[in-house]
């Protein structure tokens, strides 16, 4: 995969100089952004798990399954852009289920063969349904600008990083939407790695810098729709790094507040670019659709925190 080039934006323009005060809205939107994509994996993860008893990655191999026979564990993983071992270890899963078949391969005798098997063929089709509900309901959600928007940029995604399904001559757009939430969390976490950090580090460090740079454990699980047990290796991390302190409180040392460090602060400026970038590089959107793609997250989250969703 080639390295993107650089995204020129008024967006992009705004994050680079995140720093200025006039600027402080890029944390926000990109923290929502973040939020958004979570709440959709979740959402998405939790419907397979329980109408499928199969993950996301297990729905999308099969996927790919349906439009070409003989498949084999390293076309699978370079076609969704996933490691060969994480791969493997989900049709194994899948070939242990009898949901996919292994053959000798008919154009290379030392490769597996992958195939869906009658089973699996059907499970598909159950998981289509629960994909396409829980689509639908976020979905209605959404102005009918926000939802062109999110059609347009999940085509996108999926034709520069997967493979467009198919059906009566017509892209399937609930599963495109699927692949588009999976590409730009892929994409999302890569970029952070590369400077030692998870997606969910950097969340607590966004959530921390529009909190004011200081809070608890338990307020931030909340503003991220998390439990604070999620938390607890990322703050190990962040400490580890120098990012972030925990102090015990004066008047209850049982509590603790984390603190924002200057390096910490420093590395989140310093990273939001990259976390745009990738946010970019989902789909190549314009200022126009980058704009329609905001407005959606911080709309959803805006909802969560009325309904009070955590």
């Amino acid at each position: 995969m080639s390295a993107p080039a650089r995204p020129e934006t008024l967006y992009r323009k705004h994050v680079e100089m995140c720093h200025l005060p006039e600027n402080e809205h890029t944390f926000d939107f990109m923290s929502d952004y973040l939020t958004m994509m979570d709440i959709l994996a979740k959402a998405i993860t939790h419907g397979l798990e329980e109408a499928c008893r199969i993950t996301p990655l297990q729905y999308r191999i099969m996927i790919r399954m349906l439009a070409d026979s003989d498949m084999h564990t390293k076309s699978l993983s370079a076609d969704l852009h996933v490691g060969v071992s994480t791969v493997s270890v989900a049709v194994s899963k899948l070939a242990n289920k009898k949901l996919i078949s292994r053959s000798e391969s008919a154009t290379d005798m030392r490769l597996v063969g992958l195939n869906l098997t009658d089973a699996g063929r059907a499970l598909v089709a159950k998981a289509d349904l629960a994909v396409y509900t829980i689509m639908t309901e976020y979905w209605n959600t959404l102005t009918r600008e926000q939802l062109e928007a999110a059609m347009t940029s999940s085509i996108s995604a999926v034709e520069r990083y997967s493979h467009m399904r198919y059906e009566n001559g017509e892209p399937r757009i609930d599963t495109a939407f699927v692949d588009t939430v999976m590409i730009s969390r892929m994409l999302t976490a890569q970029a952070l790695q590369e400077h030692g950090m998870t997606a969910a580090d950097y969340r607590v460090l966004l959530a921390l810098k529009i909190m004011g740079g200081r809070s608890f454990s338990a307020d931030i699980a909340k503003f991220l729709f998390l439990n604070s047990s999620d938390l607890t290796s990322c703050i190990k991390n962040l400490e580890a790094m120098g990012l972030i302190t925990r102090q015990r409180m004066e008047e209850n040392r049982r509590i603790r507040v984390i603190e924002l460090t200057l390096k910490g602060n420093a590395r989140t400026i310093e990273l939001l670019p990259i976390v745009f970038d990738a946010l970019h590089e989902t789909c190549h959107s314009s200022d126009e659709l980058i704009k329609i793609h905001v407005s959606a997250a911080r709309d959803l989250v805006a909802r969560k925190r009325h309904r009070g969703d955590f």
